[in-house]
């Protein structure tokens, strides 16, 4: 007995040293890369922060965060046509559990698009969402794709129904913001529905089924509270989509058969509305014009040069010329500069997001590095920030709140089979986060 105490002695002690042995060694290597850092910082004459300060990770998705019609509310479609629904506000990134789902089935070209909503009853708006494409569904021609967009009714319509149901059927715009619905549905209690526009004069195209710029609801259109406006292209080229594009009013209630072209020849899907009227883009020799029309004139606001698919880019009231970074405020006429003096040469942007309130905007672009940058920009404290890594070359969309919140979707590679979600709050660095559990983006974390 007395020699196994004398060995668990021995053993306890080089226990011990093995435990001594193993933190100094761990404390030296963190002692010699902590040196190693200082005296490269210390040696290079500019300190480059990274996007690494400013995001944090949240979750993986296979697919971008959308924005839908509530500003601080997202959601995530697959192509198998699941849904989830996420909130982001103060930097907190929590998921919201749908209200329910349910069937439907929406006639189009003689045909029913079939699909399964998903949708939540908030307390701002109804928001949900579906998916028919042709592997989902069999036994559907003519189609092959139709997102399904469910939203409150527009004010002086919700006699009938309170809700709308609209469909986008160009799949290209799958993991885009901004769709372009060609059909408009009242969606019954019962999950039925009937279309929302008398379709009398509507015709078929090229491929044997109706043509898709008979009516055009936009985001800009949604936001009505008047008589409902919709972009129309009905009385141009007979057998094919036209580029000529008229803003027709709805008949007000009841059956809508007395739409009248209200502007015509507008030069984009693009319209906002106030008090003063209804604000829209017109064509002229050098580039294009916008015009207000208070019901009796075509007031001119401003003049813009160059080609508005181009060289601009537009985010809700906001447009962004590219090349010079001034962006102008369609209903507040106000303008901002933003200042490409710190970026790298070259720098031009191809996305463009601008909070409401018209205090943040975030864009991202490439330099002559044909190196990917995102620029963000604060009004009130007048600050730019850049910052340039390989990641952004990858997003899928951006986004920027009121409250300064960026929530950004980039894609995990080139194959884009699954998607970081990036949150930062402008002016905050990670270290700045109230919580512990606020943590920087880290990719091996976030695809545990």
């Amino acid at each position: 007995m007395a020699k196994v105490k004398k060995y668990k002695i021995i053993l306890s002690v080089l226990l011990v040293v093995l435990i001594c042995l193993g933190v100094i060694t761990v404390t030296g290597v963190f002692d010699i890369n902590r040196i190693v850092k200082e005296r490269e910082e210390k040696n290079n004459a500019e300190l480059v922060t990274t996007y690494l300060d400013m995001f944090r990770s949240m979750t993986q998705e296979n697919s971008p965060l959308l924005k839908t019609d509530v500003e601080n509310v997202y959601y995530a479609m697959d192509t198998q046509g699941n849904v989830n629904f996420y909130r982001v506000e103060g930097g907190e990134f929590t998921q919201i559990e749908e209200s329910g789902s349910f069937e439907v089935k929406a006639p189009c070209s003689g045909q029913e698009l079939p699909a399964v909503i998903h949708y939540i009853d908030l307390p701002e708006k109804t928001i949900g969402y579906g998916l028919f494409t042709n592997t989902l569904y069999e036994g559907v021609f003519l189609y092959d794709y139709a997102f399904f967009k469910v939203t409150d009714m527009f004010p002086g319509f919700t006699e009938k129904s309170s809700l709308l149901m609209l469909l986008d059927v160009d799949k290209s715009r799958f993991y885009q913001d901004e769709k372009v619905f060609s059909e408009a549905f009242y969606l019954y209690p019962d999950h039925t529905c009937e279309h929302f526009l008398n379709e009398n004069q509507r015709i078929v195209d090229i491929n044997a089924r109706m043509r898709t710029d008979y009516k055009m609801f936009t985001s800009d259109i949604l936001n009505q509270t008047g008589n409902v406006l919709f972009f129309s292209s009905r009385y141009y080229t007979a057998l094919a989509d036209s580029n000529q594009l008229d803003i027709l009013t709805s008949g007000g209630t009841g059956e809508n058969v007395d739409n009248v072209q209200y502007i015509i020849d507008v030069a984009s899907l693009h319209m906002w509305e106030d008090a003063g009227g209804v604000y829209y883009f017109g064509r002229t020799a050098n580039g294009f014009v916008l015009r207000c029309f208070d019901g009796e004139n075509h007031n001119e606001i401003k003049s813009f040069e160059g080609s508005l698919e181009n060289d601009y880019l537009i985010c809700g009231q906001y447009i962004l010329n590219r090349a010079s970074g001034e962006i102008y405020g369609v209903l507040s006429g106000e303008t901002k500069q933003l200042d490409y003096g710190n970026f790298k040469k070259g720098f031009v942007p191809d996305l463009f997001s601008m909070s409401e309130n018209g205090v943040y905007c975030v864009i991202r672009g490439s330099n002559n590095r044909n190196k990917p940058v995102l620029g963000m920009a604060d009004f009130v404290a007048d600050t730019m920030t850049d910052y340039e890594d390989d990641i952004f070359g990858y997003t899928a969309s951006l986004h920027v709140q009121n409250d300064g919140t960026i929530v950004i979707s980039t894609a995990t590679g080139a194959s884009a089979s699954s998607y970081y979600q990036l949150i930062g709050i402008m002016g905050r660095t990670v270290d700045m986060y109230e919580t512990a559990a606020d943590e920087p983006f880290d990719g091996e974390a976030a695809s545990e």
